[in-house]
């Protein structure tokens, strides 16, 4: 199946079982039959119709389907399809279903360390119900004791502090670089971090601050497996995030981690779902939990999130009143050190974000102007700068503007050139596609040879 994400559960079940669409048929029809369901169909276009999403199994398919997995009736019925499916990845119930305790954090980074490096998943494993209990859970969890007093290697506080240094470096780099080429450095560093929290001795407030440290270490995973497309293992490390960030009692930390899984749940999900996570991130924080920059972050966050909802126009508008109104109040010493890229150039350009997802390209021109005014820093944002430029492309198009969308797309074709991210390239693949009917314009004959 070659190095693509698979898309739905199905798919990525049968690739971990090396089972063809025939193959699979097969399977299924017998163990329908011994069921007492009788025969059923085994052309593999039923797989494809069924992975595409165009139709769901018949009932007596998918308890066929279950009973073959391992997989209890009850759970089908319940959970409906295809969520139910995700229960066949016993490490994905290991991240959604351990309880909320150290012990319960150290299994979800065992799960994490197991699975993240050949998860080619390109769905959410938790959406909904699950997500918002997940949700619940943790703002419920912050009485732990992280520590560890049998372990055979004493960490110090300032091995920690190491540590830190070595994950803000990774940040900064992925700015730059993207995810492709740092995932795999990314992922040795949650291990190491990860396995020194669940095997060496600390003290309780060394302790903290190293949960707090995995919790960093998940979500750079989590940005960098969302990055590439790789929506389950990139979920999975966001959960183990959340989870490590209740262990440390740092609720600050876990509102970052939902901040992006909020940006990972509206760009591939419900957007509803990611409204209530910044919700509970800022819930979790208040006034007093966190510093005026960390909550400008949230509401610029909560706005973008409430752009791509239905009726989300005047809260949208609202939360960037506020993202604005809390970073005027500066810089404080106890600013965390991840928080360093939210400008009030990036302000401005989440909110043309949002004014394009409102139906305003217009408008969404003018913040994109606002914030290079504001000297938003594309050299030191290469990816973010590429995905915008792709923004304000497609707000040309829409005022039927082609020549000045070409121009911004082909600027963001140059910039994301030398960044390994799906993102700027997706955005720009479909660039192409909306400006092909134009080809007979010279600039779009143009764009499309270059990037071809």
């Amino acid at each position: 199946m070659g190095s693509e994400s698979y898309r739905h559960p199905l798919a990525a079940l049968r690739a971990q079982l090396s089972l063809s669409a025939s193959e699979y048929l097969t399977l299924l029809d017998r163990r329908h039959r011994e069921l007492g369901y009788g025969a059923m169909a085994t052309r593999r276009e039923k797989v494809a119709r069924w992975e595409s999403g165009v139709c769901a199994p018949e009932p007596t398919a998918q308890l066929a389907i279950a009973s073959l997995h391992g997989i209890a009736e009850q759970a089908v019925h319940e959970l409906g399809w295809p969520d139910w499916l995700l229960l066949t990845f016993p490490d994905d119930r290991t991240a959604l279903g351990a309880p909320w305790t150290r012990e319960g954090t150290v299994a979800s980074m065992a799960a994490s360390r197991r699975g993240g490096s050949v998860d080619r998943r390109g769905f959410l494993i938790a959406t909904g119900a699950t997500l918002g209990g997940i949700v619940t859970q943790w703002s419920e969890s912050f009485d732990q004791l992280p520590t560890a007093p049998t372990g055979r290697r004493t960490l110090t506080g300032d091995m920690v502090t190491r540590l830190e240094q070595r994950l803000d470096d990774l940040r900064h780099l992925d700015d730059v670089l993207g995810g492709g080429e740092l995932r795999q450095i990314a992922t040795a560093e949650f291990q190491l971090i990860s396995s020194l929290a669940d095997r060496a001795a600390y003290t309780s407030q060394t302790g903290r601050r190293l949960f707090t440290t995995v919790s960093e270490a998940a979500r750079i995973c989590g940005w960098q497996y969302f990055d590439a497309g790789r929506q389950a293992a990139a979920q999975k490390y966001f959960i183990t995030a959340l989870r490590a960030s209740a262990t440390a009692g740092d609720p600050e930390a876990g509102a970052h981690v939902l901040s992006f899984m909020a940006i990972q749940t509206y760009s591939v999900g419900n957007p509803q779902d990611a409204v209530d996570l910044v919700q509970a991130a800022q819930n979790q924080t208040g006034q007093r939990c966190t510093t005026p920059r960390v909550r400008s972050m949230l509401h610029a966050r909560a706005a973008r999130a409430l752009s791509k909802t239905p009726h989300g126009r005047n809260a949208c508008t609202h939360e960037l009143s506020l993202a604005r109104e809390t970073f005027a109040r500066g810089a404080h010493d106890d600013d965390p050190p991840w928080i360093y890229w939210m400008t009030e150039g990036e302000i401005e350009m989440l909110a043309g974000s949002c004014a394009l997802d409102l139906g305003d390209p217009r408008q969404a021109l003018r913040f994109f102007e606002a914030a290079r005014a504001a000297e938003y820093s594309a050299d030191g944002y290469v990816r973010d700068n590429a995905l915008y430029l792709t923004r304000a492309a497609e707000a040309h198009l829409a005022l039927g503007e082609i020549e000045e969308a070409c121009t911004a797309a082909r600027q963001a074709f140059e910039q994301s050139s030398g960044v390994d991210s799906t993102r700027p390239s997706g955005a720009i693949t479909d660039l192409r596609k909306r400006l092909k009917p134009h080809r007979s314009t010279p600039v779009v004959r143009d764009f499309l040879e270059l990037t071809a």
